[in-house]
């Protein structure tokens, strides 16, 4: 029970943060939706991640997308430019759920979701825009990193 308090902590904490930056200096920010939704996202992958449904090879996969989002240093680390270094978090989150979705199936995926948004389009959205954040090409990078086809 106690791992279940400090995960929803760790929600809480990243979606306050979000809230607070995107009222403040975020406000007008072309990408908010996104960013918003990085806590749902880190969310569906914990839940995805202890759903006995879901095979041990992608649960590998939603292990790294879950560090990713914790581990204090990464592409665009929040550290430094706060809630806008969500952006390659979400990114590589969004590539796992769209993985898992057509790997497992969009119900499982879709029964964790606890955004208000229709996820299956944000996702959409989302890995269209993903070269227009991290830069020509980086999406396909971090596809080929996690799918373990980097050379």
């Amino acid at each position: 029970m106690e791992k279940d308090s400090e995960k929803m902590d760790y929600y809480r904490e990243m979606r306050s943060k979000i809230l607070k930056w995107a009222d403040g200096k975020g406000k007008g920010y072309k990408y908010m939706p996104y960013i918003l939704a990085a806590p749902d996202f880190f969310y569906v992958l914990v839940k995805l991640l202890l759903d006995d449904r879901v095979p041990t090879k992608e649960k590998a996969v939603l292990g790294v997308a879950i560090a990713y989002f914790i581990a204090p240093i990464d592409i665009i680390p929040e550290g430094l430019l706060g809630p806008v270094g969500y952006a390659d978090d979400v990114v590589i989150a969004v590539w796992v759920l769209n993985r898992i979705v057509n790997e497992v199936g969009k119900d499982i995926v879709l029964e964790h979701w606890p955004g208000e948004q229709d996820m299956i389009a944000l996702i959409q959205q989302i890995l269209a825009q993903a070269d227009e954040w991290l830069g020509r090409g980086a999406y396909k990078k971090l596809k080929e990193f996690l799918a373990g086809k980097v050379k």
